[in-house]
């Protein structure tokens, strides 16, 4: 009997002494483990690989439950590690290590570690232009997960669907990609994730240019349709980009079916909506907005409601900082002066020409200087041709001092305009000499060797002189 109670008391202290191992080894590895996962800039991969490589060597076989979710972070981090030192067939080889061992677990978050592997290694094979490799590793993660409740997994699955759909896109198999673009879309239109709702507008947007693409354009215009009724209300700053965006193309396909005010409400729509956005991106959009409307207005010979619109555009974005805003600004204020000129309205045209010289007859950007060059032409050219010669002179050797010089080959073309136009106003105004320096100056001073169109700009100074020669006879 005593034989008996021994060894009952020994098989609880043994059991007591393994679960207190176990524990022991738990512990350690999650010391070691948050020890690696602390953030240094001192390490180098390899560093971290070498220490990944011994803890998983120390812990991976063991089974405790507790201990699984480590070993599948660890595996993660090992597999980050070696794709990004480019050693992609290891990278690969942690990944389907990871996969395989937890793709069937029980419990959820390791799935989801298993999920963001297929995810993952699908991505690496991409960047290793194994592109016939991509697709089967999507298709597994889309089929074993499509239906999970779990917002990572289905995150997983969504962007999956979204980058195998751009993926056909680029090689031109355009039906399977809106087939991979119709899943993601029936299956997440309905979350309130915001990442998932990122992923369904997104997949809308891209539906719709692959629509556009093969010139079904009632399918296109209903998918931007489909976008802004979901997503109208959605406070993100991305989705919002992605409305204007479907606003904007919107627009544009309804031109293209001939529907020009249509377009033009939607423009109005799209400029009302963002007119005070703050995101940038979102502001280039209705700037262009501003831009396609205006012409469409132009095209029917709506004066001015376009010149209106210049205006309500000079208003918002008057202020911008943005190199490619202020080419625009310039655009349009040489528009608006052009259609203030057609509307009989000289001196508002002059004041539009003069306030783009204001605002960047001193900028070193050439781009902007080609527009400085236009509108010193432009206002010297307006002024000559309306009876006011005298007026337009200065402004015409203003431009030739500025650009006299220039190595651009269609600005060396409008210098020699201006020679000659200049040259035509000084005899208008009896001035013989000053039209003659004019002429001369063309013939002499350009090189129609390198520019060989100016030799009839050159032609026609060398006829204007002849002729003046015969009017001093």
């Amino acid at each position: 009997m005593a034989f008996i109670a021994l060894d009952f008391l020994s098989y609880f202290i043994f059991k007591s002494d393994g679960k207190s191992s176990m524990n022991s080894i738990i512990e350690q590895a999650k010391s070691q483990f948050e020890s690696l996962m602390e953030p240094s800039t001192e390490q180098d991969n390899e560093t971290r690989l070498k220490s990944y490589d011994e803890w998983l060597a120390s812990f991976s076989k063991e089974q405790a439950k507790d201990l699984q979710i480590y070993i599948a972070m660890m595996l993660a981090s090992k597999a980050s590690c070696l794709a990004a030192m480019n050693r992609i067939d290891d990278a690969l080889t942690a990944y389907d290590a990871l996969i395989s061992r937890f793709i069937e677990a029980e419990d959820i978050n390791l799935q989801i570690f298993a999920g963001k592997a297929l995810f993952d290694k699908a991505v690496t094979l991409r960047k290793a232009k194994r592109n016939e490799e991509v697709h089967p590793v999507y298709d597994e993660l889309i089929t074993r997960f499509r239906d999970s409740q779990e917002a990572e997994l289905q995150i997983c699955v969504a962007k999956a669907l979204f980058n195998k759909a751009g993926n056909l896109d680029a090689v031109e198999k355009d039906e399977e990609a809106l087939s991979s673009y119709n899943e993601l879309i029936s299956l997440f239109s309905g979350s309130e994730t915001p990442e998932l709702r990122n992923n369904v507008a997104k997949a809308l947007f891209y539906k719709a240019v692959t629509l556009k693409k093969l010139e079904r354009t009632e399918e296109e215009i209903a998918c931007y349709d489909q976008l802004i009724s979901l997503f109208s209300d959605v406070d993100d700053k991305e989705v919002q980009n992605g409305i204007a965006k479907a606003l904007f193309n919107k627009a544009a396909a309804l031109y293209h079916l001939n529907q020009t005010d249509e377009a033009i409400a939607v423009y109005d729509a799209l400029i009302q909506r963002f007119i005070d956005t703050e995101d940038d991106a979102t502001a280039k959009i209705v700037a262009n907005s501003f831009f396609e409307k205006t012409g469409l207005l132009s095209e029917q010979g709506r004066v001015e409601e376009e010149i209106d619109g210049y205006n309500r555009f000079l208003a918002r974005f008057s202020d911008s900082q943005d190199p490619s805003i202020h080419i625009m600004i310039a655009t349009a204020l040489i528009n608006k002066a052009i259609s203030l000129a057609q509307a009989g309205q000289d001196a508002e045209a002059l004041a539009s020409y003069d306030d783009l010289l204001g605002r960047f007859g001193d900028s070193e950007d050439p781009n902007l200087q080609l527009y400085v060059a236009r509108a010193l032409f432009s206002k010297g050219s307006h002024l000559g041709d309306h009876g006011n010669p005298e007026a337009a002179l200065p402004v015409y050797d203003d431009f030739l001092t500025r650009f006299s010089k220039t190595e651009n080959g269609g600005l060396q073309i409008g210098v020699a305009t201006t020679y000659l136009k200049k040259a035509i106003y000084l005899i208008s105004l009896g001035r013989l000499d000053e039209a003659e320096a004019s002429y001369n100056h063309l013939i002499n001073d350009m090189d129609a060797e390198k520019n060989v169109t100016l030799r009839q700009y050159i032609a026609m100074a060398q006829q204007g002189k002849s002729e003046l020669e015969k009017q001093r006879a």
